[in-house]
């Protein structure tokens, strides 16, 4: 295991132990380089920082190596590979149906047409359920960068496509980011390039776990999933993402992960020979947290 960084001062530089195709990073959040161990997988390191708490990995995978990893969903490990693909969920779209109808009452009464864009869409579980909900006359986008996902979406005609952030041209009145976050390796930056495409007062809406929170990774409920996952915030990490990128939280809506269901699936799977965590249902700290925030008014 790496030995403990002990400076609080920020650093200008790493320290000089790289490992091949990964690098030592401080804390995404503080920037500090004082931090423990919290969690291990994979043949990589999730520390926790000294300072604020925040959980990320390092030394973690280069930036070249994520984004290409980000496109066809499989990270090199120490046991060879981390396939991220997965499988759509019917579930998760009757799920997202709820969450949305809950946290944007107001807009959808309202009855006004608006425009939404979903970042990082996956196979478009979140497309389906924004579809089905939002007024007549709306506009609904998804971009995800891993093309398996987009061609199942496409198959089901969701308007997701795999056109980069960078180049969206149009702005709209809601982005979400549905676990997206712990994917991210410098999150700053990435609200950044939201803004750009996003209408004065428009809402940000994310979904994330509270990882930061948890004391170590005994806590978390799942498997941690070393190297995609490179960050675990809590939820006032989250908060001050968000508020010193110019966004305002309006709504928090947080939901247990590990219910009896979770379990007795996770429990299926190890009898199927899979991988997966068991533990004890609704003993855990861990939550899936919804942010809605605001993006305040652009300077002139």
């Amino acid at each position: 295991m790496s030995a403990i960084v002990s400076s609080s001062e920020l650093a200008a530089e790493p320290p000089a132990q790289l490992v091949a195709s990964t690098e030592a990073i401080a804390c995404p959040l503080c920037r500090a380089w004082d931090r423990r161990p919290w969690g291990a997988e994979n043949g990589f390191e999730a520390m926790k920082c000294g300072q604020c708490g925040m959980v990320y990995v390092t030394p973690r995978p280069k930036l070249e190596e994520i984004s290409e990893a980000n496109k066809i969903g499989e990270h090199r490990t120490a046991d060879g590979a981390l396939k991220v693909v997965y499988r759509r969920s019917p579930r998760k779209i009757r799920h997202y149906r709820d969450i949305v109808q809950l946290m944007f009452r107001a807009e959808l009464e309202a009855g006004v047409p608006f425009s939404w864009l979903d970042v990082g869409a996956g196979y478009g579980e979140l497309i389906e359920a924004v579809m089905d909900v939002l007024p007549p006359g709306s506009v609904v986008e998804g971009i995800e960068p891993m093309q398996p996902k987009v061609d199942c979406a496409r198959a089901l005609h969701l308007p997701v496509s795999s056109t980069p952030l960078a180049a969206m041209d149009r702005r709209f009145d809601v982005v979400s980011l549905i676990n997206v976050f712990s994917h991210l390796p410098d999150f700053d930056a990435f609200l950044g390039d939201l803004r750009r495409v996003m209408n004065d007062g428009a809402i940000l809406f994310v979904e994330t776990g509270n990882g930061g929170d948890l004391s170590s990774a005994a806590e978390y409920p799942d498997r941690l999933y070393l190297p995609d996952h490179l960050v675990f915030a809590g939820v006032d990490h989250i908060r001050q993402f968000l508020q010193r990128n110019g966004f305002d939280v309006s709504a928090i809506h947080a939901l247990r992960l590990d219910t009896v269901g979770w379990m007795a699936k996770n429990a299926v799977k190890r009898i199927l020979g899979r991988d997966a965590k068991l533990g004890i249902p609704l003993s855990s700290p861990f939550r899936t947290v919804f942010f809605k925030a605001r993006l305040q008014p652009r300077r002139t």
